[in-house]
C-alpha cells in the first residue's frame, strides 16, 4: 500500500476514534417506549395515565414523548411527564462527553440552584426542582452513547416525587 495512502487512512481511523470514541448510540425510534403508562402511574396512583404523544419536532437532535392527565388545577394547570433524548453529537457538536458529564454534575454545585447528583444512573445524573413552574426534572448523561435523557414531572407533587422521578429516570436509561 502507498505511504501516503497509509498515513491518510491512519489519521482517518485516529480521527473517528477521537470523535466518536464508540460508536454512539441512535436516538430512540420510540420514546413513548422508554416508559409505559403503567410504570408513570406511581406518580398518579389515582388518575387515568393514557398512552403518550409522541414529539419528533426535535429530529435529529433530540425525541421526546408527553403524557398528561387531569384533572385540570388553576396552580399548575393539568400533570404531565415530558421524557426527552437528545443525541450530545448533534446538540453539542465538538464538546467532549467529558465536558458534558462535568456540565451536568456542576449543575448540583450551583448555590441556591434545587439540584442534586443523583447516583446510580449514567455517567452523571442529576434531580432539579423548579418552584415557579411546579416542574421536577431528573436527567442523566450517558457517555458511551453520547445520550442525553431528562424526565420533566410538571405537577404540585414534583418536588415531593423526587424518589419516584429518580427510579423511572432508571427504568427509561435502561431502555436506551
Amino acid at each position: 500500500m502507498d505511504p501516503c495512502v497509509k498515513r491518510c487512512l491512519k489519521l482517518l481511523i485516529g480521527l473517528a476514534v477521537v470523535a466518536g470514541g464508540d460508536a454512539a448510540a441512535a436516538l430512540p425510534k420510540d420514546p413513548c417506549a422508554l416508559l409505559t403508562p403503567a410504570e408513570i402511574q406511581v406518580l398518579a396512583p389515582n388518575a387515568k395515565i393514557g398512552s403518550g404523544k409522541p414529539d419528533a419536532s426535535m429530529v435529529p437532535t433530540g425525541v421526546a414523548c408527553g403524557y398528561s392527565w387531569g384533572p385540570r388545577t388553576k396552580e399548575w394547570g393539568e400533570s404531565a411527564v415530558r421524557i426527552t433524548v437528545i443525541d450530545g453529537t448533534k446538540a453539542w457538536p465538538g464538546t467532549s462527553p467529558d465536558t458534558l458529564t462535568e456540565g451536568l454534575r456542576a449543575k448540583a454545585r450551583v448555590p441556591k440552584s434545587n439540584a442534586s447528583q443523583v447516583s446510580g444512573v449514567g455517567d452523571a445524573a442529576v434531580f432539579s426542582h423548579e418552584a415557579r413552574s411546579n416542574n421536577g426534572t431528573v436527567e442523566a448523561y450517558f457517555k458511551k452513547k453520547n445520550l442525553h435523557l431528562s424526565i420533566v414531572f410538571h405537577s404540585g407533587e414534583s418536588l415531593a416525587s423526587k424518589d419516584k422521578l429518580v427510579a423511572l429516570l432508571k427504568q427509561a436509561a435502561a431502555r436506551l
